[in-house]
């Protein structure tokens, strides 16, 4: 009798512990259905972005009027200040943060490692240099296979543009993606004083007034590899390795003046009526001594089309 008792609680330890591994065994099957996708997300590809139109025409006024709200080129990404840059001194950044402001261009010089501390002030020399001679910058079409990164200013000399178009237009279904275009005389103090003084990671940066950036002729491309044959067959010129993602546009005849320097000169003397300086469009010292003066948001008086007054 005690033999069978003992096998009767046997089986009922038995039963029980094989019943609780059933238990444990449908909760983790839960679990883990619980953690899987729904169905419709299996397998799903994050969607492309569409293409960022390029900026509206810069407007004529101060800082800020008629002008769109896209941040300037070399915009931080993420946190505060830093930004890569590639060896002719561009960012590369794609997720801008606001620049800190600074009293002068020379102050942010010395202490941000972004060019949109510039903003409102380059915004203004595009406007100015615009009134002075259109086609010096002329806005990029938008097109559904060019994107252009959020802190570009997407200008380009009128037959850089139109070349740069046909190309686009070539290959409708390739998509480039354009990291800097048109770069002010403001921007280029900044990104050729960090190499100078071996700040913010630009190993390298052309003085301003030398920049091709600055006369819309130059394009830095993500997908540089694969346009390159098709750039070369609109007039533009690979840099080489020294800026593998760099072009220029083979522009026939001398280099055009520095409109940009020019359209600084003449925002200067409008708002500095008894410290004028020659409007030469050469970046000089007295040029760049004004520059390092500059607020960086841009002066009172903004740009206009009538005519400069010596």
């Amino acid at each position: 009798m005690a033999n069978k008792s003992l096998l009767m609680i046997a089986g009922c330890v038995a039963l029980a512990l094989v019943l609780a591994l059933l238990v444990v065994f449908i909760v983790r099957k839960g679990e883990q259905r619980t953690a899987l996708p729904a169905a419709s997300q299996v397998g799903a590809v994050a969607p492309v972005p569409a293409p960022v139109p390029p900026a509206a025409p810069l407007g004529s006024g101060s800082a800020g009027e008629g002008v769109s709200a896209e941040p300037a080129e070399g915009a931080a990404p993420g946190g505060p200040g830093f930004e890569d840059f590639s060896d002719d001194g561009e960012p590369r950044s794609q997720k801008p943060s606001p620049p800190r402001k600074f009293e002068t261009v020379h102050r942010a010089a010395i202490e941000s490692c972004t060019t949109a501390s510039v903003d409102g002030l380059s915004r203004q020399i595009i406007a100015q240099a615009r009134c002075i001679k259109p086609n010096a910058f002329v806005p990029l079409p938008s097109r559904p296979n060019l994107v252009i990164a959020s802190q570009v200013f997407p200008y380009l000399e009128l037959q850089a543009k139109n070349q740069l178009v046909k190309a686009l237009d070539s290959r409708p279904k390739q998509q480039m993606t354009v990291n800097s275009a048109l770069r002010t005389v403001a921007q280029q103090y900044l990104v050729w004083r960090w190499s100078a003084t071996k700040r913010c990671g630009v190993p390298l940066a052309t003085p301003p007034g030398q920049s091709n950036h600055e006369i819309g002729i130059a394009l830095d491309i993500a997908e540089a590899g694969t346009w390159r044959p098709v750039l070369e067959q609109h007039q533009f010129r690979w840099l080489g390795a020294s800026d593998r993602v760099h072009f220029d546009f083979k522009r026939p005849g001398a280099p055009p003046p520095a409109t940009d320097v020019l359209a600084f000169q003449t925002l200067w003397n409008r708002n500095h009526p008894t410290d004028k300086i020659a409007l030469s469009g050469k970046y000089d010292p007295a040029t760049e001594e004004r520059l390092k003066q500059s607020p960086p948001d841009g002066f009172k008086l903004g740009a206009s089309c009538g005519k400069p007054k010596n």
